[in-house]
């Protein structure tokens, strides 16, 4: 099955290839920022766009993120931190409040405890996604179904003209990671392709396609294995996705400095 590495061009398959591939990356990433508890951020982008963001700590590395560096055109209002593993914030368009998201970010330690708002790329990584060649095809497919099951028959108090078994909409965003226990940077994206294009890592070889998609309020690029075909633009895309990307934060300029693993 494959993983969020996969969808970025880096793909391993055991954890010591994965052991294997930050050692390798990690003396060439460059330093973001250091947070107030001394943890320190930093961030590899291949030419292909592919991310690996780092977060160091005294005793090494604590924590390895993957992203894309996609453009920052997506209006985040009340950016704050919701524990260790994402950020919650409001979806702005036009001064209004389109959908909330919960993401991770590379720049999630240097947040603090504060609110922000600025703007943000948002990637969707989706080891796997389904492509259908246009709204019409999305909507009569199992994929557009609101939940799985059988939903049995048309309540008597459904309103006529309302689609029975409720359907989402071709351009149409749930932020699944923000429902029950613990706040997690998860998401169902459905949205129409604006572009795509294969892109090849060039530290690994390995191929893989990121798609511009309009979704409900807001673009986001989603990144998935080169197994599946670049779309065509208007086709719809739809894919449960784990969130990251990158937020206009500004921080202090840390001293350079890079962990070795004894």
């Amino acid at each position: 099955m494959a993983s969020n590495l996969d969808c970025l061009g880096l793909g391993v398959d055991s954890p010591e290839a994965f052991a294997d591939l930050v050692d390798r990356i990690g003396p060439r990433a460059a330093v973001v920022g250091r947070a107030e508890d001394g943890l320190e951020v930093r961030r590899w982008e291949d030419p292909s766009g592919a991310r690996l963001v780092l977060v160091v700590g005294e005793r090494g590395i604590l924590r390895v993120t993957p992203s894309f560096g996609g453009e920052r055109v997506v209006q985040l209002g009340d950016l704050q931190r919701a524990g260790s593993e994402a950020a919650v914030a409001d979806v702005v368009d036009g001064g209004e409040t389109v959908t909330r998201l919960a993401i991770e970010l590379e720049e999630l330690a240097l947040l603090g405890e504060g609110k922000h708002a600025g703007l943000a790329c948002v990637v969707g990584l989706a080891p796997e996604v389904r492509i259908f060649p246009d709204a019409e095809a999305f909507a009569g497919s199992e994929a557009s179904l609101l939940s799985d099951g059988d939903p049995g028959p048309r309540p008597e108090h459904y309103e006529a003209d309302w689609v029975w078994p409720p359907r989402m909409a071709a351009e149409s965003f749930i932020p699944s990671g923000m429902f029950g226990g613990e706040v997690q940077p998860l998401a169902a994206v459905n949205g129409r392709v604006r572009y795509a294009e294969r892109r090849t890592t060039m530290l690994t070889g390995q191929d893989f396609v990121v798609a511009r998609v309009v979704t409900a309020g807001f673009e986001a690029d989603v990144c998935f294995p080169a197994e599946v075909a670049a779309p065509l633009p208007g086709a719809i895309v739809s894919a449960n996705v784990f969130l990251t990307g990158s937020f206009e934060l500004e921080v202090p300029e840390p001293r350079r400095r890079w962990f070795k693993r004894r």
